[in-house]
Formats: structure tokens, sequence, C-alpha cells
């Protein structure tokens, strides 16, 4: 497909950045256009030893845009850098076995450059009996409850994967994970075998607890389609590299590709079994079909065949389409409607997008898959209870949003506070 000369280096970028001999073809690039699908895409970092190499005569506009990142990206490997060493030492001396996810694990682990992508946030797995005494250890070292926007505790709880803290100025946030997703889906993560399978490890000097190479890209699996949830159903789409660079998501598809480059050992057999048992096929196959196919992943022909992407029902392909081409049009700047705007919106309520809530048709009604995975056996009578299950999870979804929401809205009018559901959060990292 076409993608534009700024676009067709963004993809080199990712390809190369490892190749000190890599010297691209810069004559006739839009400056502006460049710098800005790089930040986008969170690439200012690694971006910056091939412009250096090239010595690239780069506009001050754009430079100051790639600057920008590149600083913001140093202030946060350093401030969440202390906050997480901080936090590992005292879990350890407390019994609370901790899995690093994402951020700057993986940029020290994978990148070796603790700026190169740390994220917004420190996401950590740990048991769910051990939430509350994680909470109770941050709260300690002053990262507690002081962004009053977020729903109470007792919600995030019953329908969500984890709790969220962060400091008074609201600039170092940690997200306390007991899941990989929220219980609305067809996944049935065995998250003990997680912990069984983790081996100690260091990060940053201080003790955690490190995931096999098979939970590890599962999980950045399922956190990537998480937010990039068109993947299955378009994974075949001639302008899935566009897609991808509209959404702002190549790094996570770069995060995947590298953790397989950089661990060659990884245990195929297992990694395409605890897909299956955990009701991740589609996820996985899509993830890894495109991490092969546009950034070069060494991922065995045969592991593909074993996990073969049917994607959901008719109805969700063509939602997630419409997902598609919505984000394209944003991406070429033109203008989108109100509908769409909400449904692919994200808020500090209720973390869920709108457009997600397709998943919980599907969890009415799952395959007999699920249901042997979930309850061991799959029948009629089995199907029925399920469906009843289900229906009164979501009631109670349904009325746990509106009572916190309403108890949200009062405290946030108590404290003098704007009491909107997309309230933005801004911090100065």
């Amino acid at each position: 497909m076409y993608l534009s000369l700024e676009e067709s280096l963004t993809y080199e970028f990712a390809l190369h950045w490892r190749d000190d001999s890599y010297r691209p073809n810069l004559t006739n690039v839009d400056w502006t256009c460049f710098a800005k699908l790089l930040t986008h895409n969170r690439m200012a970092v690694l971006a910056a030893p091939i412009l250096k190499r090239v010595n690239a005569s780069i506009p001050n506009e754009a430079q100051k845009t790639l600057k920008e990142q590149i600083e913001k990206y140093e202030r946060s490997a350093s401030k969440l850098g202390d906050a997480l060493t901080k936090y590992l030492h005292v879990a350890d001396s407390r019994r609370i076995e901790t899995v690093v996810l994402k951020g700057l694990w993986l940029c020290e682990k994978i990148y070796k450059n603790l700026s190169m992508r740390p994220g917004g946030d420190i996401d950590l797995l740990v048991r769910k009996h051990k939430v509350d005494a994680c909470l109770a250890l941050l709260n300690e070292q002053g990262v507690g409850q002081y962004w009053h926007n977020l729903m109470h505790d007792d919600y995030f709880t019953r329908h969500h994967l984890h709790q969220q803290r962060c400091t008074r100025d609201l600039n170092i946030w940690f997200e306390v994970h007991w899941a990989l997703d929220h219980p609305y889906t067809l996944l049935t993560v065995d998250y003990e075998s997680i912990f069984a399978r983790a081996k100690p490890a260091q990060l940053l000097g201080a003790p955690i607890r490190e995931m096999a190479p098979p939970d590890l890209l599962l999980s950045l699996a399922i956190h990537l389609v998480k937010h990039a949830v068109y993947l299955p159903s378009l994974v075949g789409r001639e302008n899935l590299p566009r897609i991808i660079l509209a959404d702002g998501m190549l790094m996570y598809y770069l995060d995947v590709a590298e953790v397989i480059k950089r661990h060659v050992d990884i245990n195929w057999d297992l990694t395409v079994q605890l897909a299956r048992e955990w009701g991740a096929v589609d996820i996985l196959g899509s993830v890894l079909l495109t991490c092969k196919r546009y950034f070069n992943a060494p991922v065995p022909n045969e592991v593909l065949t074993a996990l073969p992407v049917r994607g959901p029902w008719r109805i969700t392909k063509s939602v997630m389409a419409r997902v598609a081409e919505q984000e394209l049009a944003t991406f070429d700047g033109k203008r989108i409607s109100r509908f769409w705007k909400l449904m692919l919106a994200s808020n500090g309520a209720f973390i869920l997008r709108p457009v997600r809530l397709l998943e919980t048709v599907s969890y009415f009604f799952p395959p007999a898959d699920f249901l042997r995975r979930r309850y061991g056996r799959a029948n009629i009578f089995l199907r029925i209870c399920h469906l009843a299950k289900a229906f009164l999870q979501t009631l109670r979804f349904g009325w746990d949003s509106i009572y916190f929401g309403i108890e949200r809205y009062l405290r946030l009018k108590r404290l003098g506070e704007i009491a909107s559901l997309f309230n933005r959060l801004e911090t100065d990292l």
C-alpha cells in the first residue's frame, strides 16, 4: 500500500534503530510532519541517535517538537524510576511479589535506555489478595488517592483490573493490577501460574519477579489489543500500517517484536498452549502476524499456523472497520462525527472505551471453548447458567456505575472541582 515518505521512514527507523550503520535518506522530508509522526508514536528518543548520526538539518520547530518529548521522557524515567525503586525494596521486605509491566521494565531489559518509552505511569502486577497491602505501602510512600476524579475503589475491584494511585502533584502514577483485562471478556488467564513461572530478578537495582517469556508475550499482546481493539478484525487490511501510525501504537508493536528478537529461546509450544488456555489465540495470533509482517519479528510460521486469527462476529468486524476509518480521518486532519468521538473516548472515571462494550455481547453468548475453559465442560445447562450470571453481573455493573457515578459527582462538587466524566489530567512530568 502507499505510505508517504515520512510514514515509510517511521517504519524504517523502527526496523533499523539498533543498526549503527543505518543511514536513512532524509532528502525532501517534511520535517513538521515527520516530527509530529515520530512523537505521536512515542519515537523521539529512538529517532534521536539516527538523526544525529546523519547530521540531519532539522528546522527549529521540528527540533523543538522532538526535544520536548525527549526531555519529557527523561524526566519521566527519572521520577518514575526513583518511585519504583523505593516501592520495590519495601515490597520485597514485606513479601509482596511484584511483576513490573511494560514501561521501565521494557526500557531497561529490552531497549537498554530508561528514557526510550517509560510510560506515563508504573504498572504493577500483584496477586489479588496482596492488592490492599500494595496500596497501603504506596500510601505510606505518599502515593495515594489524590486525583478525585476517579471512581470509588469498590467500583474498580468489582468491574476492572487495577487500582490507581498518584502523588499529590499528580506527576507519579501507579496502577496496581491483579488482572490483565476487565472481567467481561472471554479471557481466562491463570494468574497464579504466571507467578509460579516468574523468576527472581533485578530492575533498577531492586528485586522484582520477572515473567517467563511466554507470559511476557501474552501480557504485551493483551495490553496492545486492549487499546488497539480493531486489530483482530483488521489484521489482513492492506492499510494496517497507516492505521497503526494513526493510532499512535507503533511502539507497542515494536515492544513485542523486540522481545521476540531478544529472547531467541522462547518456548513457542508453551506460548501457543497458554494462548489457547487463556482464550487469547486471536489476540496473540494477530499481534504476532503483524509484528512478523511489518517489524521483521522472527516468529516461526508453524506458530502462526497454530494461532489462526478468526476474528470476532461480523457486526463487530464492521464496527471495528469504522473505528479504523475514524482513526485515519483524525490522522489525516478530517472531521469525525460526535458519535464516533464518544465511542472512541477514554476517560479517567470509567477507564473503558465505549467501543469495548461490544465484548460484552460475546461474553453473554460465548463459544463452547470459553465454557470449557471457564467451567470444565460445555453444555446447554452451563450456557444458560452463564447467561444468567452475565446478566446479573451486567445489572451490578450498571447499578454500580450509577451509584458510584453519583458518589463521585457529589464528592467533586463538595470539593469544588469539575464533575465531568472527561476531566483532563494535567501533569508536568
